[in-house]
C-alpha cells in the first residue's frame, strides 16, 4: 500500500442550476506513484472528476457539493486552485487552446514567471523538461506551429515546470494520429517511472490495459468500478453494462476460455501471445 496522494470522500458535486449530481457519492484512495486509467462512456463524469481534483469545480465554476476531496492532505473545502497546483496539474484535451505565448521556451515558462519564480531557478526548470519531453530542437518555434502530439508534449512540460507530485491527462490523445498518442504515452510511461503519479482518462482501452497499474470505471457519475488493471478488465458482463469494451486480445481469449480452460485471460498483447503460444 502506498501513501495516499488523492482521496474522495463521499464527493457529490452539481453544476450550476442544475438538479442531478455530476458526481454521486464518489469515495475512492489515489496512492502516490498509481498509473490510474480512468474510463467510461461520455457523460460518466470524468472530466468533472479530473477538474475537482485540482479545485477548479467548485472553486472557479461554482455549483454545489457535499463530501470532499483530500489532495495530499490539504481538504478540497478549505484550499484554493493555487494551494493545489504543487500537488496537481492537468492537461486537457485541445493543447493548442491552452497557449499564450510567442516561443515553445516562452510558453514554459510562462507559468513560472506569473508564480514569481527568480530567473536562475526558471532556466533551470525550462533545460530539465525540454529534455524530459523531447522538445529541444523546438525552443525557438512558435506553439501553433507543432503537430498535434508536439503541442501536447509541450503542455505536459508547461505542467512539469511547476513539478506536480500528480499528472493528470483528460483524453489529451483523443485528437492525435497514432504517432502522437504513441509519444505521449511514452512520455507519461516515463514520468510515472520517476515517481509520479498519473491519471488518464483515454477511449483507447489497449493502452490503458498497457501502461496502467489500476483502473477507475465512472458510470453516470456513480464510481462503479476501482482496483487493479488486470482485475478489472477481466469482467466482460459488467464492463459491457457500463459501455466499456474489453482490450481486443482479452476479448479473444474470453471466446476460448470455456473450450481451452483458461482462469486468467490476458489484457495485453505479451500476455495473450504468450498463453496462445501454449
Amino acid at each position: 500500500m502506498g501513501k495516499p496522494i488523492i482521496e474522495f470522500m463521499n464527493f457529490s458535486y452539481y453544476y450550476p442550476n442544475t438538479e442531478l449530481p455530476a458526481l454521486k457519492n464518489i469515495t475512492a484512495t489515489i496512492e502516490e506513484e498509481d498509473f490510474i486509467g480512468l474510463i467510461g462512456r461520455n457523460k460518466a463524469g470524468k472530466s468533472t472528476a479530473c477538474l475537482s481534483m485540482i479545485g477548479i469545480t467548485p472553486h472557479i465554476m461554482g455549483g454545489d457539493w457535499i463530501g470532499d476531496i483530500k489532495v495530499n492532505d490539504k481538504i478540497l473545502n478549505a484550499s484554493t486552485v493555487s494551494d493545489l497546483t504543487d500537488t496537481v496539474g492537468v492537461v486537457f484535451q485541445d493543447a493548442e487552446s491552452q497557449f499564450t505565448q510567442e516561443t515553445v521556451e516562452d510558453e514554459i515558462a510562462f507559468s513560472m514567471c506569473n508564480l514569481g519564480y527568480d530567473r536562475s531557478t526558471m532556466i533551470q526548470r525550462v533545460e530539465e523538461v525540454v529534455k524530459s519531453c523531447n522538445l529541444g530542437e523546438f525552443l525557438g518555434r512558435s506553439p501553433f506551429q507543432l503537430s498535434g502530439g508536439q503541442q501536447q508534449r509541450l503542455a505536459v512540460a508547461c505542467l512539469l515546470a511547476l513539478r506536480p507530485q500528480v499528472i493528470i491527462l483528460d483524453e489529451s490523445t483523443s485528437q492525435l494520429d497514432p504517432i502522437g498518442r504513441d509519444e505521449i504515452f511514452s512520455l507519461v510511461s516515463k514520468l510515472h517511472e520517476q515517481g509520479r503519479t498519473v491519471i488518464m482518462v483515454d477511449h483507447n482501452i489497449e493502452k490503458i490495459a498497457e501502461y496502467c497499474n489500476k483502473v477507475m470505471v465512472l458510470f453516470d457519475g456513480e464510481l462503479k468500478m476501482f482496483g487493479p488493471t488486470k482485475e478489472i478488465l477481466q469482467q466482460k458482463e459488467l464492463l459491457e453494462m457500463y459501455d466499456i469494451r474489453l482490450p481486443q486480445v482479452t476479448s479473444a481469449a474470453y471466446g476460448l476460455k470455456d473450450e481451452l480452460g483458461y482462469k486468467t485471460l490476458p489484457v495485453k498483447l505479451d500476455e495473450a501471445i504468450e498463453l496462445f503460444s501454449k
